[in-house]
């Protein structure tokens, strides 16, 4: 065949934009509530929900939104599945069930990314083999060696590292170097349907509190790292267990570009970061340009993290305070103060140091729009106007909203 008359390669078809996701556990696992509806419906009822909550702040402002092209599928960078015993006493792991403790074992799943499920399958496995107990439900103890409470996994998108754990209740885990060997062995046979991936380290993590909440306290390298490095936007992060990290894969377009947009030119700018974790808006901001930032951030783990990520990236104008943002100092003169609070929201304590900094602008990123319009009334009510919003879909599929909002400090009259 001449040069130049080959066969053109088939074009690409476009997914239909209405098209869903078909998931065998759909309707009984509790992970997805929304997967049987199109993603433009899905975006239309969270603006909806989002415009009336914020209503009486918005005025004119129209809150903004990326409509994505298709249903976003296996962006989830976070495994976290409860582990209980069956009827022989052996473990089971997966999610549990819409509104129950009851667990399904997770076979596919539309939303995590397919590593992490087929992770989540061999891991189950080895917890069988090696006949570590599940702790038990009803009493918060377990009943034999292990007294497990739950499996996770962490994978760091923009490198391929994964970081697990096993979480326990206080005690000894005399079984912990056994378990990591078996994940790591049985990681490194996992297919390899898209992108690598790579195991780098096991942690034991250890739950103090006498509750069925599953994340660890305390994290207890047990082979390899403790940590994974990603690397997101021209910047390296290194993220411990203990540290939170955003787990939609595409974040840095959904959240931590169309933020930045918000924020406006940094550019000599002084900066504070509040809550602020390992850095990963702060590290944004000084690489657009701040003149200062400083992150303040209450967790031990977080807080070197993000030292630690200042330093990599050459980034010397960045400062980490450890303090309980509520309780903090903040800079005098500070420019543009970003907050991004857990669901709680910042609260009448932080609001009032909020107000009492008077910086010119305000960006509150919000991960629970219902305390965004609590702590909207103080803000409002202390002297600023809210300029600008856009949702931010870091959870399709279910009914769970970001939204970050601009304020602006108005003139005394």
């Amino acid at each position: 065949m001449a040069h130049g008359s080959e066969r053109p390669a088939p074009r690409r078809q476009r997914e239909d934009p209405d098209a869903v996701p078909d998931c065998r556990h759909f309707g009984r696992c509790g992970g997805c509530s929304l997967l049987d509806q199109p993603i433009r419906w899905q975006l239309h009822d969270k603006l909806e929900a989002c415009g009336r909550l914020l209503a009486p702040f918005l005025g004119d402002v129209r809150i903004e939104a990326a409509a994505p092209q298709r249903a976003p599928r296996h962006f989830r960078t976070r495994l976290l599945y409860p582990v209980r015993a069956d009827r022989d006493g052996l473990p089971i792991v997966g999610i549990y069930a819409f509104r129950s403790h009851d667990l399904v074992r997770i076979e596919e799943c539309r939303t995590q990314d397919t590593w992490l499920t087929a992770f989540g399958r061999a891991a189950e496995r080895t917890l069988r083999e090696l006949e570590l107990v599940p702790t038990d439900a009803k009493r918060g103890r377990g009943r034999g060696k292990g007294g497990i409470r739950a499996i996770w996994a962490r994978l760091a998108g923009g490198s391929g590292e994964v970081l697990a754990g096993v979480v326990t209740n206080p005690g000894p885990f005399a079984e912990g170097p056994a378990l990591a060997s078996a994940w790591l062995e049985a990681a490194a046979t996992l297919p390899r349907n898209g992108p690598a991936r790579r195991l780098v380290g096991v942690v034991h993590s250890i739950r103090d509190g006498d509750d069925e909440f599953l994340l660890g306290d305390r994290h207890v390298p047990l082979r390899g790292a403790d940590h994974v490095v990603d690397r997101r936007a021209g910047l390296t992060f290194r993220v411990s267990a203990g540290s939170f990290y955003q787990i939609h894969v595409d974040a840095d377009a959904l959240l931590y570009q169309p933020t930045l947009q918000l924020c406006g030119d940094v550019a000599g700018r002084r900066v504070v970061d509040g809550y602020g974790g390992v850095g990963t808006f702060g590290l944004r901001l000084a690489r657009a340009g701040a003149a200062a930032v400083t992150i303040v951030e209450e967790g031990d783990a977080a807080c070197r993290d993000a030292e630690w990520n200042a330093q990599a990236n050459g980034t010397t104008q960045v400062r980490v305070v450890k303090a309980p943002f509520a309780g903090a100092q903040l800079p005098p003169d500070t420019d543009l103060l970003l907050v991004d609070p857990p669901r709680a929201g910042l609260g009448a304590k932080a609001v009032a140091r909020v107000l009492a900094a008077r910086p010119p602008r305000i960006v509150y990123v919000s991960c629970a729009p219902t305390t965004l319009a609590d702590d909207l009334k103080g803000l409002v009510g202390g002297g600023y106007r809210l300029t600008a919003a856009r949702l931010c879909d870091l959870f399709p599929h279910t009914e769970h909203n970001e939204v970050v909002v601009r304020l602006e400090r108005e003139a005394p009259r």
